[in-house]
């Protein structure tokens, strides 16, 4: 006889229980320069929301790269994810979250009953794309190299953005 899986979530919803899950905005940038994007993205993500008609959102931000695994909002956006807290992420652009995996990192999310919205889709080509993903993984490494202020990480990064533009 055939088989069929029930969502988690139907189950509750027959059984009566009630699953308060909340909506949550996140916003990143790569440096403390970028603090007027930071607060851009912030109220590009509460406005969005009120349009949405889901009310006042509790916002995660980090200042750091992509690729730095320890972003104390991306980490406790995946704790509340994984404790099912969160039904909805709300982001501005899909690499604000993580440059590298996106659409992984949505599938995980599914299954923990987290859905990402993303407000502005960026359309690039797969060029653009594949040069601003080897310009951060350059970066970071370097930075971890080099230290982020030093003269020398910035010397590697920008001769790294000539080679590849020219």
């Amino acid at each position: 006889m055939g088989r069929g899986r029930i969502p988690e979530s139907e189950i509750k919803r027959i059984l009566g229980l009630k699953e308060e899950r909340v909506i949550v905005g996140y916003a990143r940038v790569s440096s403390t320069t970028q603090k007027d994007d930071l607060e851009r993205q912030k109220q590009l993500i509460h406005s969005y929301a009120k349009d949405k008609g889901y009310g006042e959102i509790e916002i995660l931000s980090d200042v750091g790269s992509c690729l730095n695994e320890k972003r104390k909002g991306f980490l406790k956006l995946l704790e509340m994810v994984i404790e099912r807290e969160i039904s909805k992420v709300i982001i501005a652009y899909e690499d604000r979250l993580t440059r590298l995996g996106f659409e992984m990192l949505r599938k995980m999310l599914q299954a923990f009953g987290t859905a990402i919205e993303v407000i502005k889709s960026e359309e690039k080509t797969t060029q653009e794309e594949l040069v601003e993903d080897l310009i951060n993984i350059v970066s970071h490494f370097a930075g971890k190299l080099y230290e982020m202020r030093s003269h020398r990480y910035k010397e590697v990064v920008e001769g790294v953005r000539k080679l590849i533009s020219g």
